[in-house]
């Protein structure tokens, strides 16, 4: 008969979220300089 082996998704689970950490850091970067942003433009109009 022929071994079953189990999947092994611990590995790759982990270096797929080590290597989403720089992207969300990006996204959250680009959102707070866009309100910087806007904040800026809006005192400056009024």
């Amino acid at each position: 008969m022929a071994k079953i082996k189990p999947a092994r998704s611990g590995k790759k689970k982990t270096k797929a979220n080590l290597e989403a950490i720089p992207c969300v850091v990006a996204i959250l970067a680009a959102i707070v300089l866009i309100s910087l942003l806007f904040y800026a433009i809006l005192r400056s109009a009024s």
